[in-house]
């Protein structure tokens, strides 16, 4: 590699432990490279993921939020189950005593098939939107 430069602004000194000295000294051997080469590489390398770094622990915080928001979600469409369980279950005691069996039957798969049409109708919706997204 060339000699220093006018491009070289400053000198950095540093101390290192007897173990991590000779682990650096035989990095240098191993890729016949100065000491300063490879203090060099490591230092750019270390500042050019930085970045990287930070947005690592902005990522896990981005998870960490997901995971609650999903949490919730999930908590408030099981306490819509438990309501609506209760409601169904209601109604169908009712028609035993009205021997509407047939009609309430009738009537859960209609709403059903309803739901599966909305359920199929919105995830058509969602994936031509995520495929939007993804060919940019």
């Amino acid at each position: 590699m060339a000699k220093p430069n006018k491009d070289f602004k400053s000198k950095v000194e540093t101390y290192l432990s007897g173990a991590d000295h000779e682990r650096f000294l035989s990095v240098c051997k191993q890729r016949h490279v100065t000491k300063s080469e490879v203090a060099r590489e490591a230092i750019r390398w270390y500042l050019d993921n930085l970045d990287e770094r930070k947005s690592g622990k902005n990522d896990s915080e981005l998870s960490k939020n997901i995971k609650n928001m999903t949490d919730r979600i999930c908590g408030m469409l099981a306490r819509q189950g438990a309501q609506t369980g209760t409601l169904y279950e209601l109604a169908w005691q009712n028609h035993a005593e009205n021997k509407m069996q047939e009609r309430f039957i009738a009537a859960a798969n209609h709403v059903k098939g309803k739901m599966r049409k909305r359920l199929e109708d919105d995830e058509k919706a969602i994936a031509e939107r995520m495929s939007k997204v993804i060919e940019k």
